[in-house]
């Protein structure tokens, strides 16, 4: 049997490795609760760490604050038409 000495020394000299599961998955946030569209598969009680990404939504842009605060760089993409723009966010990506 090795040596308590000889143990710690080993676990000292192996690389410490953190392996991280990530999964995209779609959710709808309603009454302060996000709803995974699909079940996780997660233990009762199990923390997880989230990273949230809005969705392009042209209901929440302020467009007369956008014209108002547009140096040329912007104000070519705000003629693009922002509508088609998102539209094209939407869309499933192709393979």
């Amino acid at each position: 049997m090795p040596s308590l000495r000889r143990l710690h020394s080993a676990r000292r000299s192996q690389p410490h490795v953190t392996i991280m599961v990530v999964k995209v998955v779609q959710a709808q946030y309603e009454d302060g609760v996000l709803r995974p569209a699909e079940r996780l598969g997660l233990r009762p009680g199990e923390q997880v760490s989230l990273i949230v990404v809005r969705r392009p939504d042209a209901s929440r842009w302020d467009l007369a604050r956008l014209a108002k605060n547009a140096n040329g760089e912007d104000l070519g993409l705000a003629e693009q038409g922002l509508a088609e723009w998102a539209g094209d966010l939407d869309a499933p990506q192709r393979a």
